[in-house]
């Protein structure tokens, strides 16, 4: 006897759990990158066993409980058998398996339209979603689309931190600061003042968007930069300085500040920006960066 009672309720049945087990495993893989330290031999037999088992599923629920598949000939079935297992690998990718990844970026919001991403090594404002891509407009106004499946199981770095929810000052504080807000080369006084600084800084944020009730997104953007050794401390004192005018002519939320990573053949530098608006980092990092590469040049011509 069949599982079902007639040939459409089974139709109707199976295609909605074949659309389960692809978000299943679809949604598995997307775990899977998330955890980097696994080596990806260790993901693979997992996600192959996982795969696996959903198609033994369909072919189960296809010859059991399909009343008309159970009254076919043997031989009829073998051949129906094999068809529906090419059918149902190929539903597991090309177009079907972007609308099915399209439906686990919706449920799953790694990002949203206006957040600063960096997707597979591609860094840029997120201009679109839809069911089948993601268009990023990347810092040369290039706009670049990529599949959702391509999405899906690339790495995401997402800049943006959400401030929804945050009850006082002290928990703002904690989600906005990071290492790089401590800067480097002062003396304890100088560390102090510092400090203070963005204390204040913070705190006028906080009275600002908090009070008024508005719970805004912050883009907190990161880069590195290699610096010569050649007058180095000279050059990062006059960059300091360079932070601290694009830190009162406001046009970032807070003043840019940087890290230094380690020395190698030159000097790894980590620079953090941070703005409540994505198109300010987009509109006027190149330019903060074009500033640096002035001082790096300025210093070391001669």
């Amino acid at each position: 006897m069949a599982l079902f009672n007639t040939d459409l309720e089974a139709i109707f049945f199976v295609t909605i759990i074949i659309i389960l087990l692809v978000i299943i495993n679809h949604l598995f893989r997307f775990i899977m990158n998330i955890f980097k330290k696994i080596p990806a031999k260790y993901k693979i037999i997992p996600t192959f066993i996982l795969q696996m088992i959903s198609v033994f599923i369909v072919i189960y629920l296809i010859i059991e409980g399909v009343p008309s598949f159970k009254s076919m000939p043997p031989e009829q079935q073998a051949i129906l058998t094999g068809a529906i297992s090419t059918a149902v690998a190929f539903a597991s990718s090309g177009i079907f398996i972007n609308l099915i990844s399209g439906i686990i970026l919706i449920i799953v919001k790694p990002f949203e339209i206006g957040d600063l991403v960096k997707i597979k090594g591609d860094k840029g404002i997120v201009r679109s979603i839809s069911l089948t891509r993601v268009v990023i407009e990347t810092f040369d106004y290039i706009f670049i689309e990529k599949y959702n499946s391509e999405v899906i199981s690339s790495p995401i770095i997402n800049y943006t931190i959400n401030l929804r929810n945050v009850r006082n000052f002290k928990e703002f504080k904690r989600r906005i600061q990071s290492p790089l807000d401590k800067g480097v080369f002062q003396t304890k006084n100088e560390y102090l003042d510092d400090e203070t600084e963005f204390e204040m800084e913070l705190k006028n944020i906080y009275e600002k968007f908090f009070l008024q009730k508005k719970q805004p997104k912050v883009y907190a953007y990161t880069y590195k930069m290699t610096f010569p050794y050649r007058r180095f401390r000279i050059i990062m004192d006059k960059v300091e300085n360079l932070c601290n005018e694009y830190g009162k002519k406001g046009i970032f939320r807070l003043k840019p500040r940087f890290h230094i990573l380690g020395f190698d053949i030159k000097v790894n530098v980590k620079f953090r920006i941070l703005a409540f608006n994505s198109d300010k980092i987009f509109d006027y990092q190149s330019q903060f960066t074009h500033d640096v590469y002035k001082i790096i040049h300025s210093e070391t011509r001669n």
